[in-house]
C-alpha cells in the first residue's frame, strides 16, 4: 500500500517501542497506525500466546485495543477457558500490572476451567517480589502439563496456587536474608574484633604465668610453665558465656530485621536478661577497657547485651534515639558470633580430648550454672533428645560419658532435658552456629558429629540433593518436569508444591539418574535387613551417596567421602551399616570386597573410626565368609564395527562422526546437565564470576552465562579472579567441589564402549588439543555447555595451582578442609621446585610413607586418599610423576599457612569430617 513518509516513520517508531524489550511482541499483530500491523516473518519461531503477553505488557490497558478483537486476544491467552469473567479478571490483572499472575494463568489455562483461571488471575505477590520475572508461558504450559496432568482439576488449581506461594515465600526469605546481612558490620572487620577478643582472652593466663614465675620470665621458663589443670575448664566457661551472649545478640538481631524492634523485645527480653547474667560488672568493665589503637568495640559480646537490657528495660520508652543506639549494637552480632565460634573451635582443638577439671582434685565435674538459667529463658532450638555429640571428657567420675540423647532416653519420661544437659554436650556451641546460619541464608547450621567437637557449617548453602531450585515459577516447574522426564512419578496425593517437588526429587528413578545408585551384586542383594548371627545387628546396604553422607554425619567417619562413593559406583566394593534395632543407631560400617573364591572384610570401623570389639569382629567376619562367592562375569558379545564409508569432502567435520555417536552423546550430555551437581557447580561459578564486573559493581550472571564468561578469560585473569574471590569469602572447598563436576567427561563415560573408543573421544575429557571433528562436535548447541563447564573446571584448578604459595588459598582451605583438596595441595607443594622451608611444614620424614594423624594413612596405599589425589594434584599443574622421588628427597610438605594452632593432626582430622 502507498503511505505518506511521515505515516511510515510513525509506524516504525511504534514498532520500535513495541519491541524495545524483545521482538516477541511483534508476533501479536499489533496495530501500528496508518494501516500497518506488526507481524512475525514467515517461518520464524514463536508462539501466539507469548507474543500477546509480551505486547500486553508494553501496551497496558490503554493500548490493548491495538491487539484487535478482544475475544480473539482472550482465546490466544486462555484458549477454551476464555469467558467474559476471565476477560474481566485479566483486565484487572493488566490494570494492576500483575504480569506474573497473567502469565501463570495463561500457562495453566490448558489444565484448568474458567473459574479456576479466574482464581489464578487474582493472585498477588508481596510488594517488591516478582515470582515470574522471565520465561515463556508456552514453555511453562508444557512443564505444568507434564507434572499436573495426572491430577484432577481441583487438585491442579491447588498445586498451581501453591507453586506461586512457594516461590513467593522463597523470594521473601531471600530478601530477608539480604536485609539481615545489610544490618551487620562488614565481615572484613572480623579480624580486628578477633584480635581484640584474643588479646583480652589471653590476659588472665599471662597474669597467671607472671604470678607463678615472675614478671619477666626467660623464654625457656615461659616454655616450661604449664597452667593449672583446671585452667582449660575456666577458659571454656568464659567462652561459653560469650557464646550465650553472641547467640542472644544474633537471635535479637534477626527478629529485629525481620519483624521490627518491638516484636524482638517482646520475644527475646528474657533471653537478653539471662545472657546478661553471665558477666559481672567487673567482667564488662575489663572487656570494654581498651588501649589507644585498639578496635573501638568491646572485647566480649556480653557488654552489648548489657547495653540492650538497660536501653530496653520495661519502664523505659523506646524512642528513635534508643532504636538507633540498639541497632548500632546489633550491627556487631554476626561478627561477634563468628569470632566466638572460632575461639571455641580453637580451644577445643587445643584441648585435644584431654579431660576437664572443675577443681584440682576432680572432686566434681565441670559445671556452668548460667547454662541452666539460659535454658530456662531460651529453651532448646534443637531437640536435645536427638543430640548425639559425644560429651567432652571430664576428670571427675561424675562427668557425663554418654551422649545427651542417650542420657535423656535412659531417664524418666518427665525429666526436664535442661536438667540432664551438661556443658560438656556442646549443644550451646551448635546453638551459636544455628544463630549465625540465618545471616548466611540457611535456616540452621549443618552438624557433623566428631569425637573432639562437632563440625558446624553455618555459612555454606544446604542444597537438597535431587531437589529442583525454585528461583522463579518457570524454573520451579521446569525442575520438577525435568525429573518427571527422567522417569520420576508425581505422587498420587500431595498437599503442596513443595511436597510434590520433594517427593518427585526423592523418587528412586531420579535418585539413580542424578547421583548414580551403586550396583549391588546378586549374591549380596538379599542380605539387606539380615541379622548377623550371634549379634543383634541388622545389615543395611549402602545404595547411593546420599545414604553414605547420612551414615557419615552420625558416625563421624569418612565413608561419605567421594572416593568411597566412586568405588561403590564402579562395583569395586559393597558398603554396609550395621544397626542395633533396639535404638536404630549404627554400631559399625563395613566395606566388603571380592576376593579369590568369595568375599572378605576390607574395612570394619565403629563410630569415629574406632575399632569394634574383637568378639564382634570375629562374628562379622564369619558372616562375610558365608556369603556365596561372586558369579564369574559373562563375557560381553563382540560388537561388529561397521565399515568406514567414503563420504563427500564437503561434509562438515562434525558430520563425519557416526550419527549414533553424536545422538548418544547429546542424550548423555542432556542428562548430565540436568543433574543437581551441575546446577550447584554453576551457582558456584556464578559467584566466582561476580568478580568480572567493574569495581563496586559486581557482575550478575545467570549461572550458565557465568560459565561461558569464565571460559573466555585467560589463565592470568583466572588467577587474579580466583584470588580476589577467595579473599572476599568464597570457599575454596566449595569451589573445588564444583570443579569435580565434569558433565562432558561424565557423558562420555556413560557411552557404550564401542562408541566411546571411536574418534579419539578421550581428548574431550583430558584437556588435550581436539582434532577437527571433535572441535566441531563441542560447538554443537547440545554439547557446548557441557564442554564449557569441563574447560572452566580445569582452568579454575590450574589457577589454584598458581596460588599454591599464596596464604589466601591456604586460609580458605583451612576454614573448611576436604580430604582430596588437602592431599592435592600437599602433593603439589611437595612436587614443586619453589617450595621453601619457611613456607612449608614437613609432616612425613624423607623416605617414610606413613602419614601421621587420625585416621592414619600411607602414601603408598593404592586405595588410600593420597594415591587417589594424584590426578587432582596434576590438575593443579604439579609434576606428579616426581612425587615418589620428592618424598624420598624432602618428605611430604604442606603449606605452613594451611596449619592452625593444632598443626597437622587437627587439620587432617577436620578434613575427614
Amino acid at each position: 500500500m502507498d503511505a505518506e513518509p511521515e505515516v511510515v516513520r510513525e509506524a516504525g517508531r511504534q514498532l520500535a517501542r513495541l519491541v524495545r524489550d524483545g521482538v516477541e511482541a511483534a508476533g501479536a499483530g499489533v496495530g501500528l497506525g496508518g494501516g500497518f500491523t506488526s507481524a512475525r516473518l514467515a517461518g520464524a519461531h514463536g508462539d501466539r500466546r507469548d507474543a500477546v503477553l509480551a505486547a500486553v505488557q508494553v501496551l497496558g490497558v490503554e493500548g490493548a485495543h491495538r491487539l484487535g478483537d478482544r475475544s480473539a486476544v482472550l482465546v490466544a491467552l486462555f484458549g477454551p477457558a476464555a469467558t467474559k469473567r476471565v476477560g474481566a479478571a485479566a483486565h484487572a490483572a493488566v490494570a494492576d500490572r500483575r504480569w506474573g499472575a497473567l502469565r501463570l494463568a495463561s500457562a495453566a489455562s490448558d489444565l484448568l476451567g474458567p473459574e479456576q483461571v479466574e482464581r489464578v488471575l487474582e493472585l498477588r505477590a508481596p510488594d517488591g517480589i516478582d515470582p515470574f520475572p522471565r520465561g515463556a508461558a508456552s514453555t511453562l504450559a508444557g512443564h505444568l502439563a507434564r507434572v499436573l496432568a495426572v491430577y484432577p482439576r481441583p487438585r491442579r488449581l491447588a498445586l498451581v496456587v501453591s507453586l506461586w506461594d512457594h516461590v513467593c515465600e522463597l523470594l521473601v526469605e531471600r530478601r530477608r536474608v539480604a536485609r539481615r546481612a545489610a544490618t551487620q558490620t562488614r565481615a572484613e572487620r572480623i579480624p580486628k574484633l578477633q584480635a581484640r577478643h584474643r588479646e583480652h582472652f589471653d590476659e588472665p593466663v599471662v597474669r597467671q604465668m607472671s604470678r607463678a614465675i615472675g614478671e619477666n620470665p626467660t623464654p625457656a621458663a615461659a616454655a616450661r610453665w604449664r597452667p593449672p589443670v583446671w585452667w582449660s575448664a575456666l577458659e571454656l566457661t568464659r567462652l561459653l558465656h560469650d557464646a550465650i551472649a553472641a547467640t542472644a545478640l544474633l537471635r535479637f538481631a534477626k527478629t529485629t530485621s525481620d519483624e521490627g524492634l518491638a516484636v524482638a523485645v517482646e520475644k527475646h527480653r528474657g533471653e537478653l536478661v539471662a545472657a546478661d547474667a553471665c558477666l559481672t560488672e567487673e567482667d564488662r568493665a575489663a572487656a570494654a577497657r581498651r588501649r589507644e589503637g585498639d578496635y573501638s568495640h568491646p572485647a566480649r559480646p556480653g557488654c552489648y547485651v548489657h547495653h540492650l537490657v538497660q536501653a530496653l528495660a520495661p519502664d523505659r520508652t523506646i524512642t528513635a534515639r534508643t532504636e538507633a543506639r540498639v541497632k548500632t549494637r546489633l550491627a556487631m552480632a554476626r561478627n561477634y558470633g563468628v569470632v566466638v565460634l572460632r575461639a571455641v573451635t580453637d580451644l577445643l582443638a587445643d584441648l585435644d580430648g584431654r579431660p576437664l577439671y572443675e577443681c584440682w582434685d576432680a572432686c566434681q565435674p565441670w559445671r556452668v550454672p548460667e547454662l541452666h538459667r539460659w535454658r530456662a529463658a531460651a529453651g532448646f532450638s534443637r531437640s536435645p533428645g536427638g543430640w548425639e555429640q559425644p560429651p567432652l571428657a571430664d576428670a571427675s567420675a561424675d562427668g557425663p560419658t554418654r551422649t545427651l540423647a542417650q542420657r535423656i532416653a535412659a531417664g524418666a519420661a518427665d525429666d526436664d532435658p535442661a536438667s540432664v544437659e551438661a556443658p560438656h554436650d556442646l549443644l550451646w556451641f551448635a546453638d551459636l552456629a544455628d544463630a549465625l546460619a540465618p545471616f548466611h541464608g540457611n535456616e540452621r547450621a549443618e552438624v557433623v558429629h566428631e569425637r573432639l567437637m562437632p563440625e558446624l557449617r553455618y555459612d555454606t548453602p544446604h542444597d537438597e540433593p535431587g531437589g529442583p531450585r525454585a528461583d522463579s515459577v518457570p524454573l520451579a516447574a521446569a525442575g520438577v518436569a525435568q525429573l518427571v522426564m527422567f522417569g520420576a512419578t508425581p505422587p498420587p496425593r500431595c498437599g503442596s508444591w513443595a511436597e510434590l517437588a520433594a517427593r518427585v526429587g526423592a523418587d528412586a528413578v531420579v535418585s539413580e539418574a542424578s547421583v548414580g545408585a551403586f550396583p549391588i551384586p546378586p549374591e549380596l542383594s538379599t542380605v539387606d535387613g539380615q541379622v548377623i548371627a550371634g549379634t543383634r545387628l541388622a545389615v543395611e546396604l549402602g545404595r547411593d551417596p546420599r545414604q553414605l553422607a547420612e551414615w557419615s554425619a552420625y558416625m563421624g567417619n569418612c565413608i561419605g567421602e567421594s572416593w568411597y562413593a566412586d568405588r561403590a559406583r564402579k562395583g569395586q566394593c559393597v558398603l554396609m551399616a550395621l544397626r542395633d534395632p533396639t535404638d536404630g543407631r549404627i554400631v559399625a560400617n563395613l566395606d566388603v570386597r571380592r576376593s579369590t573364591g568369595g568375599w572378605h572384610v576390607h574395612e570394619l570401623r565403629a563410630r569415629f573410626n574406632d575399632d569394634v570389639t574383637p568378639a564382634l569382629e570375629q562374628r562379622i567376619k564369619q558372616w562375610v565368609d558365608r556369603i556365596p562367592p561372586p558369579a564369574p562375569p559373562t563375557p560381553e558379545p563382540l560388537v561388529a564395527v561397521p565399515p568406514v564409508r567414503a563420504g563427500s569432502a564437503r561434509r562438515s567435520a562434525a558430520a563425519r562422526l557416526p550419527a549414533t555417536l553424536t545422538a548418544a552423546l547429546a542424550a548423555a550430555v542432556e542428562r548430565e546437565l540436568a543433574s543437581p551437581p551441575v546446577r550447584s557447580a554453576r551457582r558456584a561459578y556464578a559467584t566466582l564470576a561476580r568478580g568480572l564486573g567493574r569495581p563496586g559493581q559486581p557482575a550478575d550472571f545467570e549461572p550458565d552465562a557465568a560459565v561461558v564468561a569464565l571460559k573466555r578469560i585467560g589463565p592470568g585473569e583466572h588467577v587474579a579472579l580466583l584470588r580476589a574471590a577467595l579473599d572476599g569469602g568464597l570457599g575454596a572447598t566449595a569451589l573445588w567441589q564444583a570443579t569435580r563436576v565434569r558433565p562432558l567427561a561424565a557423558a562420555v563415560a556413560r557411552l557404550d564402549p564401542a562408541l566411546r573408543d571411536h574418534g579419539r573421544l578421550g581428548s574431550l575429557t583430558d584437556g588435550s588439543p581436539l582434532p577437527r571433528t571433535l572441535r566441531a562436535l563441542v560447538r554443537r548447541p547440545e554439547v557446548a555447555p557441557a564442554h564449557a563447564m569441563d574447560v572452566v573446571a580445569r582452568a579454575v584448578r590450574l589457577a589454584m595451582g598458581h596460588l599454591l604459595d599464596d596464604d589466601v588459598l591456604a586460609r580458605s582451605v583451612a576454614h573448611h578442609p576436604s580430604t582430596e583438596l588437602v592431599c592435592a595441595l600437599a602433593i603439589a607443594t611437595t612436587c614443586t621446585e619453589k617450595s621453601t622451608k619457611d613456607a612449608t611444614v614437613r609432616v612425613v620424614a624423607p623416605r617414610e610413607t606413613a602419614v601421621p594423624g587420625f585416621p592414619a594413612g600411607d602414601l603408598s596405599d593404592e586405595h588410600g586418599p593420597w594415591r587417589q589425589a594424584l590426578d587432582a594434584a596434576a590438575d593443579l599443574g604439579a609434576p606428579v610423576e616426581l612425587f615418589p622421588d620428592r618424598v624420598a628427597e624432602r618428605g611430604l610438605l604442606v603449606p605452613a599457612a594451611l596449619l592452625g594452632s593444632g598443626g597437622w593432626p587437627v587439620l587432617w582430622q577436620r578434613a575427614h569430617r
